[in-house]
């Protein structure tokens, strides 16, 4: 069960939010050229209520993942030990990453978040970089710049454009086919069914 509430995290936090992100810059290239604006324009509002829906579905992920790991999972000592972590003295450290990622898809409720490009990809990018990724990158990057790792470069950089481009392409693909999906369930749960009298 654990599995399953990991891997619903990162499909919504890696796959679906970046999936946003490079919608939103595709979004904004269509945009210029002015073709079928309307229907972009209206496609995107549900793009980003689908992103503002994705972020509290996180949130409540993520909050049962706790509460079934915390009740099920974890013997004694390790209860012990998160609720230290959860309540002590860097408590922050526990609970600003969910809590910061459900506020940043929330960003895209305000209309001046939603019309800019580079708000909506800082908040992408923000959701993909947690704080122990921060601290990961900052160490490997300070130790790089030392004279006695200058020799250590590899010009292999072990970088495909091809993959690169097939995942960009997989996750707006995957995010699109949610937007629909829930356009789709939107407009027809919304529509009142009207029954003729014979």
């Amino acid at each position: 069960m654990t599995t399953i509430f990991d891997f619903c995290l990162d499909v919504i936090r890696v796959d679906l939010i970046i999936g946003f992100g490079w919608y939103s810059i595709f979004f904004f290239i269509f945009r210029l050229f002015k073709y079928q604006k309307e229907r972009l324009v209206e496609f995107d509002s549900y793009a980003c209520k689908t992103v503002v829906f994705l972020g509290i579905t996180f949130g409540i992920v993520w909050c049962l993942a706790s509460g079934f790991n915390y009740l099920y999972v974890l013997n004694d000592d390790q209860k012990t030990r998160l609720f230290q972590r959860a309540t002590g003295p860097y408590w922050f450290g526990y609970w600003l990453q969910p809590l910061f990622f459900i506020a940043w898809t929330q960003l895209v409720r305000i209309r001046f978040v939603r019309r800019f490009l580079l708000f909506r990809i800082i908040i992408c990018f923000l959701f993909v970089l947690s704080f122990e990724q921060f601290v990961i990158i900052v160490t490997m990057i300070h130790r790089d710049y030392l004279p006695v790792s200058w020799g250590f470069y590899n010009v292999d950089l072990g970088f495909e454009w091809g993959v690169f481009l097939l995942s960009i392409l997989g996750k707006m693909t995957e995010f699109i086919i949610v937007v629909f999906t829930c356009k789709f369930l939107q407009q027809s749960i919304g529509k009142p069914k009207t029954i003729k009298a014979n």
